[in-house]
């Protein structure tokens, strides 16, 4: 008998070849950021990921879970904190911002994020540790990249933000609207009232609610639930947690996630990319408190959030912390057409997740902006 001949290797496919070099380059863009992803199946993912033992995962309703941790005045989260905050401070590899665990092979998305816990300098720590005040939330929050802010409504899709320098070519009326914005910002940080109502993170919006101060032994814990709006690329929710460690003067953000979207791959996306986000704008905070403490600048100058403050903030990054300003431009990059993703997501079908109690958790203030002099600019 005649030897078998040894089977020829298959040629390549155009499929295997763009799975390989998708999983080289979502391996490369991990090793960019710093964050380190924990891929479960649905079997495993309810059991094994962090917080599972809190969380009760919903496969049927992914965002009804983030919502339930708020119940019960957050004893949830409290727990949930106590579980994660140890993981925050576990990692040395060099160049490590957090982890994100998430659910994969699924039609809908579903995460639990903890940040890497950053100092907390001594001028800032009496802040941090104030249970009336808001002002490490919002300060935070301004750190969103390319710029976040609490605003006075969400727009319809169609209008430009805010904020935006680049929508209207009347000087004054760019002025009006920034000047609107700051004394917007500042009537809520003078108020202290909880973080609600519509939030700007770059060019789409979100709706706060339920927002609460914890405190126990070991932390203070101030999150707000965070629902997507019609201008938004993603659909779902997510809550929203710093963290203080009262013991070694250090905080940490993190973040539950849950939601589903009719436009394909932004699952997949939002599981893997919330983790960049969150990271960015959580060392962002860390690295400004730092440089805010030695020139003894006041944390007022974080919270205002507009967008050329925004800009100049990460430039100044780039030179000083090069890997904190690459990553800052990773993440504002996904903001570049995210305004046609939620057009697309209205085409294909929106799943708008409503804030708990409707308007009844937004805080309606008024702004009244005197108008130019002319005459004096």
């Amino acid at each position: 008998m005649q030897p078998e001949q040894p089977k020829e290797p298959k040629p390549p496919t155009v499929r295997r070849d763009a799975l390989f070099y998708l999983r080289l380059s979502l391996s490369q863009f991990d090793l960019a950021t710093g964050i380190t992803i924990r891929k479960y199946q649905r079997d495993r993912f309810h059991t094994t990921s962090l917080g599972s033992s809190v969380i009760k995962w919903n496969y049927d309703n992914p965002e009804q879970a983030v919502r339930d941790l708020t119940a019960n005045n957050g004893e949830k989260v409290m727990e949930f904190v106590k579980e994660a905050t140890p993981y925050s401070k576990k990692s040395n590899k060099l160049g490590a911002s957090g982890f994100t665990d998430c659910v994969s092979g699924e039609k809908f998305h579903m995460y639990t994020h903890v940040s890497n816990a950053v100092p907390v300098p001594t001028p800032f720590q009496p802040l941090f540790g104030n249970v009336r005040s808001w002002m490490p939330f919002r300060a935070l929050l301004s750190m969103f990249p390319p710029s976040g802010g609490e605003v006075p409504q969400v727009p319809r899709i169609s209008q430009p933000v805010i904020d935006d320098s680049s929508a209207n070519s009347d000087l004054s009326k760019e002025f009006e609207y920034d000047r609107a914005l700051v004394e917007y910002r500042q009537k809520r940080l003078t108020e202290n009232v909880p973080v609600s109502g519509p939030i700007a993170l770059g060019n789409v919006f979100v709706k706060a609610s339920q927002a609460n101060i914890l405190e126990d032994d070991l932390y203070v814990v101030r999150y707000s639930l965070m629902s997507t709006s019609n201008v938004h690329a993603l659909d779902g929710e997510a809550l929203w947690m710093q963290v203080y460690d009262k013991a070694d003067k250090t905080t940490t953000f993190m973040a539950v996630g849950g939601g589903r979207n009719n436009v394909w791959g932004l699952d997949k996306l939002n599981n893997r990319t919330a983790g960049l986000v969150f990271s960015t704008m959580h060392h962002t905070f860390g690295a400004l408190m730092g440089a805010f403490s030695k020139s003894k600048a006041d944390v007022l100058e974080l919270t205002n959030g507009v967008t050329g403050i925004a800009w100049s903030q990460s430039l100044q990054l780039l030179r000083d912390n090069q890997a904190l300003g690459i990553r800052r431009g990773l993440a504002s990059g996904f903001d570049v057409g995210s305004r046609l993703m939620a057009m697309i997501r209205q085409g294909a079908g929106m799943n708008v997740v409503d804030s708990p109690g409707g308007d009844d958790d937004l805080v309606e203030i008024s702004v009244t902006v005197k108008p130019l002099d002319e005459s004096a600019m």
